[in-house]
Parts: C-alpha cells; structure tokens; sequence
C-alpha cells in the first residue's frame, strides 16, 4: 500500500453503514472503518485503564492471544484493521465486529468471532475496492446476499452517512 494511503487511513473517520431490505423492511446499522484514537500503537496498549482493545472485542481468550503474540512474537498490526461487517452463513444475519489482524514472523493471526444464535464462525462480507480520488472506498455487492429475515435478494445500502470517529 503507498506510503500516502496509510497515512490517510490513519487519519481517516469511521463511517455509518446500514443494511434494509425492499421486501420485508429488514434494516441494521453500523460503524466501519477507524476512528482518530484507533493508532496501532493504542491498540497494542491492552493492560492500561485507557486501553481501547478490550472495549472492542468483548472475548478475554481472545484478548489474551492478541497480547501473547505481541509480547512473545513482536506481531505487528496489519494496516487493514477496523470496524467491519461479519455475516453468518447459517442465518445469514449482519454483525458488525472488531477486525484486526496480526502478522508475525512464522504466521499471521486474525480475530474469529462467533454468531450468536448459531454459533458458527462469522465470515467478513465480500467487498471490493474501487479508487474514488485517490481514495481506497470499500463497495459491498449486497444483492449477491439474501435478506435474513425473508430471504429475498432485495438488500441495499440504506441511511445518511455518519462520521465518527
């Protein structure tokens, strides 16, 4: 990645999603993307009381795994971490989730989050990358999805975009 989009995805704000159906009037919310505060640097800080890591991922096991691979590995965060869309393909619902992946020498490490009425493993959803001004923008192909609640293929992108950060 050129040295210009990492430093804009550093400074970049987070952004509002939502999911609605045209059939059944299915609709969720969420935040993707980083805020100002989400530098790798204060995400490496697990143990202090400011520390932001755990107020993003709510599984302690998992919490520990990060803090040994950056302890005993020296892993280093990955550039593409951040608030993303997970789906479940058993019930096919929308989650909005914590991403964050860890690369050390030997291997790599990526959060894995469970749904929470099948619990089988969440997948991120499939998106592309189109170059909006030199910008990388994430696009989601939602009809390629079925609507959770009536299972149409009728899902889009819905709502005001919100920064936050």
């Amino acid at each position: 990645m050129d040295i210009f989009l990492k430093i804009y995805r550093r400074f970049k704000m987070g952004s509002s999603y939502g999911i609605s159906c045209r059939e059944c009037y299915y609709r969720k919310d969420f935040r993707i993307g980083i805020g100002m505060i989400y530098s790798p640097n204060n995400l490496k800080d697990i143990d202090s009381e400011f520390a932001l890591l755990p107020s993003l991922i709510r599984s302690k096991k998992t919490l520990e795994q990060i803090k040994t691979l950056l302890k005993e590995e020296n892993a280093e965060i990955a550039d593409d971490y951040g608030h993303e869309i997970y789906r479940c393909h058993k019930c096919g619902d929308f989650y909005g989730r914590f991403y964050l992946r860890l690369e050390y020498n030997g291997g790599t490490y990526e959060i894995e989050y469970k749904c929470p009425k099948c619990k089988i493993r969440l997948k991120l959803i499939d998106h592309s990358v189109s170059a909006i001004d030199a910008m990388q923008e994430k696009v989601i192909n939602l009809e390629k999805y079925p609507c959770p609640k009536c299972g149409n293929y009728s899902l889009y992108e819905d709502g005001v975009e919100i920064l936050w950060d």
